[in-house]
């Protein structure tokens, strides 16, 4: 059997100021809008990874928690070439940062940042 990797789907308590966090901070390109069973989805793609956002339902509770342990997906990590850079066009939007930029190890720098609903993304250089 072979699998591959298709999407990843968020629910959001505004649909909207999601998928344009993502547009502003990441370069995140819509590639569609459409309807499934009623829910709407809006469908970005980063660095050819697709990821879907839609309003939760009326019967729906979010987990907005942003601890550190917690069931279920931990975190996004999205790569770029310099970090600092884009860590301080960042910051001077606005985007709050959980975990500042920090050296790994000789190749590698990372932060965390805190985007719509506490969806935790890593932020990830690596050389």
């Amino acid at each position: 059997m072979s699998w591959q990797y298709d999407h990843t789907h968020f629910k959001c308590s505004d649909q909207e100021k999601t998928a344009s966090f993502f547009k502003e901070n990441f370069g995140a390109k819509e590639i569609s809008r459409w309807e499934s069973g009623g829910m709407p989805i809006i469908g970005l793609e980063i660095g050819g990874c697709l990821y879907n956002f839609s309003p939760k339902r009326a019967n729906e509770t979010l987990d907005t928690s942003t601890e550190t342990v917690r069931h279920g997906v931990y975190h996004i990590a999205l790569r770029t070439k310099d970090l600092e850079a884009e860590a301080a066009k960042m910051k001077a939007r606005g985007v709050k940062f959980s975990q500042e930029v920090k050296q790994l190890d000789p190749k590698t720098k990372f932060a965390f940042i805190e985007g719509p609903d506490g969806i935790s993304i890593e932020l990830l250089q690596r050389d």
